[in-house]
């Protein structure tokens, strides 16, 4: 399956409602700004049928999927990109959402550059990996018959596994451009409480999600509308 078709596949999941695996984050009805970490080509924002007026950007490490995206939607704005550090000033965006992005990311850094970005108030929205994908993971690479790809998921175990443990990530040492790890309720929580969350809830039944608000800061911003870059 090549990049646009897996893309556009995920486009069709995101539409249909009857899909198990589909799933579209709840948006603030009030909003004016709102980031797809990790948006692929756009497909959960085109999903949500975004309001004309709001500001939608979706951002993104990979050029092939944002060309696509481009193609597919005029109404997005895309951005090239990594979680660890936003392309964006501070609180700018009434939500940031994140479809199975984090995963691939350094999670601590890259909450604390979406609380950043958020406005005060703001809400995040993610799908994340639960810690039960391990096995399939596993079994996929032994099947495969690829040892590089069993050291490999020997290191997403030891990283979750350090993740849960005592809240520390870190990138493959044989790639050092890739990081991956599954989660649990403790680690992401944690996580989320020491990035400066409140209001956090977890689900994990079909999907594993997790929602939060940045906290209120009680101060008198700036007179006027916030720069985005």
């Amino acid at each position: 399956m090549t990049v646009n078709e897996y893309h556009l596949r995920e486009l069709e999941i995101a539409q249909s409602i009857k899909d198990p695996s589909h799933i579209l984050p709840g948006l603030p009805a009030d909003m004016k700004r709102i980031l797809d970490l990790g948006c692929g080509a756009g497909q959960t924002l085109i999903a949500c049928e975004i309001e004309n007026g709001v500001l939608a950007i979706g951002l993104d490490i990979d050029e092939e999927a944002l060309k696509l995206g481009r193609k597919l939607s005029g109404d997005i704005t895309y951005v090239k990109g990594r979680g660890e550090q936003l392309p964006f000033s501070d609180d700018v965006f009434d939500a940031v959402i994140s479809r199975v992005a984090l995963p691939y990311t350094l999670i601590p850094t890259t909450l604390k550059e979406i609380r950043r970005v958020l406005r005060p108030g703001g809400q995040v929205w993610l799908t994340l990996h639960p810690f039960s994908m391990l096995r399939s993971m596993f079994a996929a690479a032994i099947k495969g018959g690829s040892p590089r790809s069993v050291v490999y998921q020997f290191y997403v175990l030891t990283n979750s596994a350090l993740f849960h443990l005592i809240g520390r990530l870190f990138r493959y040492p044989f790639n050092r451009s890739r990081c991956e790890s599954v989660q649990t309720n403790k680690s992401v929580t944690r996580a989320m409480r020491q990035a400066g969350f409140k209001q956090i809830e977890i689900k994990i039944h079909h999907f594993f999600t997790a929602k939060a608000i940045k906290t209120l800061v009680w101060y008198l911003a700036p007179f006027g509308a916030s720069q985005l870059f």
